[in-house]
């Protein structure tokens, strides 16, 4: 037997029944299984009369084979992969091996032989099914919670790529190791545990790898760019009219200081909005990921957002992670840099702007 999942379809997935017994047999038990009232069963005879083409459309059409080989067996998890299935092998006999083998998950039954069970990913102890539903929805919970991680990271990773690509033209480096700590800790750290935790089940994305570039490269460049036009801003252009004023090298090494201060509260805030576009709470946060109204990421960002608001306003932990004490015009500043990135990442998500750019649709 085996289950194949579409990855377009919301369901989990749908059933082929594939024996050695007559295909009739095997289509009546079923139906008495209640399993499925639209069966169109095909022998192994038939099967090996087939070209590819014709082999391929009866693999997509059909509920029930039987008279299959061992060989017609591991043809069919073939063509199934080809046609883009992520497809579980379940089987009992020696007959099963080269099936369970190709499969993406071998399913194998405790009473089968000891070839099948060595090969299979799964053994159900007692021959029963009842822990399958449970181990599904498990491994899709931790599928997503891993997914949901890698996003934030690999948008962490690439942000400071372009980061420090474009501050070494000015030769200023944009975060000191304490600074670059709490930004891990606040906006990757602590919120990839409570992901994980949180993660719930659901269908698999169609295209795993290019749902997770279509968030991270978006994020990551959108966050590079404006984060660099807010340290020029203050490192450059300001850095220059305190040494028009003052040819003080204290007053240089303050500015740099603030600079690096105020870079490092916006990717902060940056980092928590982009929990919402993680796991996007409301319509509003839709753009890289689809809805999914988790209440509990707002009280994260919410929690995240007072821990780094103690961070700024007590002296000791500003002293604790090398930040300064900006004006109240800096901390307005940055404030509306987040909110222009908030717009500007979740225009680009939705009208698939970089996607359009790099020709990859």
């Amino acid at each position: 037997m085996e289950l194949r999942h579409k990855p377009s379809a919301l369901a989990v997935g749908s059933l082929t029944v594939i024996s050695g017994d007559h295909p009739q047999t095997v289509a009546a038990l079923v139906k008495q299984a209640g399993l499925s009232s639209d069966i169109r069963a095909v022998s192994g005879l038939d099967l090996a009369t087939m070209d590819a083409a014709h082999f391929a459309t009866t693999t997509a059409d059909a509920t029930v084979f039987g008279r299959i080989t061992p060989q017609q067996k591991e043809q069919l998890v073939d063509v199934l992969h080809k046609q883009g299935h992520y497809v579980a092998m379940i089987g009992d006999g020696v007959n099963d091996v080269l099936s369970l083998k190709k499969a993406d998950l071998g399913i194998a039954m405790q009473s089968g032989s000891q070839a099948t069970r060595s090969v299979a990913d799964i053994v159900l102890l007692n021959d029963s099914f009842a822990s399958l539903p449970s181990a599904l929805r498990e491994g899709q919970r931790i599928r997503n919670g891993m997914r949901d991680i890698l996003k934030l990271y690999l948008a962490r990773v690439f942000y400071f790529v372009v980061l420090l690509s474009g501050a070494s033209v000015v030769g200023g480096f944009p975060f000191e190791p304490k600074q670059a700590s709490i930004l891990v800790l606040l906006t990757v750290g602590i919120p990839t545990f409570l992901l994980a935790a949180w993660a719930r089940p659901g269908a698999r994305e169609k295209d795993t790898r290019r749902s997770l570039w279509h968030f991270v490269l978006p994020a990551a460049s959108t966050l590079g760019l404006v984060g660099l036009l807010l340290y020029f801003s203050e490192y450059v252009l300001a850095d220059s009219l305190v040494l028009l004023q003052s040819r003080s090298s204290v007053a240089a090494v303050k500015m740099a200081l603030d600079a690096q201060t105020t870079l490092t509260i916006f990717a902060l805030f940056c980092g928590i909005a982009l929990l919402f576009f993680v796991e996007p709470p409301a319509r509003f946060w839709v753009g890289g990921n689809e809805l999914r109204g988790d209440k509990r990421i707002s009280y994260l960002a919410l929690a995240m957002c007072i821990l780094s608001v103690l961070l700024i306003s007590l002296s000791p932990l500003r002293s604790l992670f090398a930040l300064t004490l900006l004006d109240r015009l800096d901390y307005l500043v940055i404030a509306v840099y987040v909110v222009i990135w908030v717009f500007l990442v979740r225009w680009v998500w939705r009208g698939h702007i970089l996607e359009r750019f790099l020709a990859l649709e």
